[in-house]
Parts: structure tokens; sequence; C-alpha cells
């Protein structure tokens, strides 16, 4: 396997809103060894829902990321 393929991967799921319910949001690390790669995540509110991809660059996010985002980073490296 190639050191920038995508070998760490962990997907987690929450309530984006207080009352929501169901665990309908959810993030996902996609890594590299090197902890390059993206997060997606998907928030569903009651009538929508919004997509964000984020990417990380050995371990460093171009935009912070949310406690969920981070969770989901590091169970992916710790796989």
């Amino acid at each position: 396997m190639t050191p920038t393929a995508v070998s760490k991967t962990s997907l987690v799921r929450y309530d984006a809103y207080e009352g929501a319910g169901g665990h309908q949001s959810a993030s996902i690390a996609l890594l590299d060894a090197g902890r390059s790669g993206v997060v997606v995540s998907a928030i569903q509110g009651r009538d929508y829902a919004r997509i964000y991809v984020k990417e990380l660059d050995r371990g460093r996010p171009n935009v912070a990321l949310s406690p969920e985002e981070e969770e989901a980073v590091e169970r992916a490296m710790a796989s």
C-alpha cells in the first residue's frame, strides 16, 4: 500500500441540534498514514441538510474542526 492511499477511516454519528434525536448528522474522516485527507460532515436540521468538506494536511485542517470532526480524525488514526 502506498503512504498516500486512504488507509484510515472513521465515522461519528451525532445529533447536531439539541432535541433532534436519531443521530442523523455524521462526520467521516478519510485519511492516509500521514494524517492527510478530508473530513466530510453532513449536518441534518429539521428542514435541511448541509455538507461540509475540510482538508487535512499532515494533521492540520484548513478550517477549524468541530469536536465531532476531531473525534472522527482521532478514531481514524487509532484504527
